[in-house]
């Protein structure tokens, strides 16, 4: 069924002049990275033509606190919205802001959809800060979007949409999904798709140092789809690979779906299990996994000889797969999240205590931040024209004696 928009903003916004405030890049982050937040809040934004973007974002409403209204005994809920614009993580200007409550006990559980408008100040990429606040049980959940108003070709000019037209907050899909892609910029008569049917490793440990290999942008193999006022028609890709839209293939940019494994994020399948459990294995025990007649078996078995009893491998199996699925979630890109450098650390180390992201670089910090003995990560962003969550981690062999403590508290 295809939800009702809230429109909670239908004015630009609107700034004389810059806001002055620390740099973005000091605040902390970490909880973009958290599965205990009181809500979810999933953002996207198309560009209108060149002067500026509608920002749809989904938050639920009903795991907000309803507190009664004493003089009509009714019950509702009371929220805040506030959005920023920044130039940059770096930038120590808020270029724009606005913010407003919603005071309602009309809400349904479906009018989680909501939409706001900006104008750009000009061409430009930008940083975009939007915060929801339960102000019933003084409680916020954030996230922060890139606006790309670069060029006609840019990922935020397009939109997609599924079957029944919900739009869709998350560029992956299964083999049964069908889709439909929307552009917002001039009109064109056609879309020109190219596919990556690609393969990739999954992370190394931290102290093992790689040549970063350099990506062919050649397809494996490329088509054309029709479209009309804006929109193709519905489509569904049953390959597995990554399918990147463009309106100009001289140029890099565009808009990836990405066709993972069915199920994804979740993780069901033995051989789902399996792939994972290499970050704390030796390759001696993967090999033996990776061979045992009856996959599923070895696996638990695996699991209750590391664990010593039941209750304690159930519980232990509950975390880690958690995080692999909460990885699929944060840090997916051209390949599962779990795949990534990312996703190794936090699967392997739990959520970062701290997060510092600046331009070109993200800080995990596990620890106290002022504390010589607390472990640091620093992940370099990789220019990717299929996706804005690419990043590297910086390799140092000094984690290698406390990589391999790590590892080993899991398997005792």
């Amino acid at each position: 069924m295809r939800k009702r928009i809230l429109y909670l903003l239908l004015t630009a916004l609107i700034a004389p002049a810059c806001m002055n405030l620390s740099k973005l890049s000091l605040y902390d982050l970490s909880g973009q990275y958290s599965n205990t937040r009181f809500t979810s809040l999933d953002a996207v934004a198309v560009n209108r033509g060149t002067s500026g973007a509608d920002i749809y974002f989904l938050c639920g409403l009903s795991d907000m606190r309803s507190v009664e209204d004493t003089n009509t005994g009714r019950f509702y809920i009371k929220a805040g919205i506030a959005c920023q614009l920044f130039d940059s993580y770096e930038s120590k200007h808020i270029l724009d802001s606005s913010s407003f409550v919603i005071a309602d006990s009309s809400l349904r559980p479906e009018d989680s959809l909501m939409k706001i408008r900006i104008d750009y100040p000009s061409a430009g990429r930008y940083i975009l800060k939007l915060e929801v606040t339960d102000l019933n049980r003084i409680d916020a959940v954030s996230c922060y979007l890139v606006l790309d108003n670069t060029g006609p070709g840019s990922r935020n000019h397009f939109l997609a949409r599924d079957d029944e037209g919900n739009i869709l907050f998350k560029n992956y899909i299964s083999a049964e999904d069908h889709f439909m892609p929307g552009y917002s910029g001039e009109a064109v008569e056609r879309l020109f798709v190219r596919y990556y049917p690609r393969d990739f490793p999954l992370a190394l440990p931290p102290f093992i140092e790689e040549p970063r290999q350099h990506f062919d942008y050649r397809p494996d193999s490329s088509f054309i789809i029709e479209m009309k006022d804006g929109r193709t028609e519905l489509l569904n890709l049953p390959a597995r690979g990554f399918y990147h839209f463009q309106v100009d293939t001289t140029e890099r940019s565009g808009f990836t779906v990405f066709r993972f494994p069915q199920g994804f994020p979740e993780v069901s399948t033995p051989e789902q299990l399996l792939q994972p459990l290499r970050y704390i294995t030796t390759q001696k025990e993967f090999d033996a996994l990776r061979q045992a007649d009856d996959l599923k078996l070895a696996i638990d078995n695996y699991w209750l000889q590391i664990a010593g009893n039941p209750l304690r491998a159930r519980a232990m199996i509950q975390k880690y797969y958690g995080r692999v699925v909460d990885a699929n979630n944060f840090f997916s890109s051209y390949l599962e999240g779990w795949k990534t450098d990312r996703g190794l650390i936090y699967i392997v180390y739990g959520p970062p205590g701290v997060v510092y992201r600046g331009e070109g670089i993200e800080e995990w910090i596990y620890g106290e931040k002022g504390n010589a003995n607390s472990m640091r990560f620093r992940f370099a962003k990789v220019l990717n024209p299929f996706t804005e969550n690419d990043y590297s981690l910086i390799k140092s062999p000094s984690y290698k004696e406390k990589w391999y403590n790590i590892v080993n508290s899991w398997r005792r």
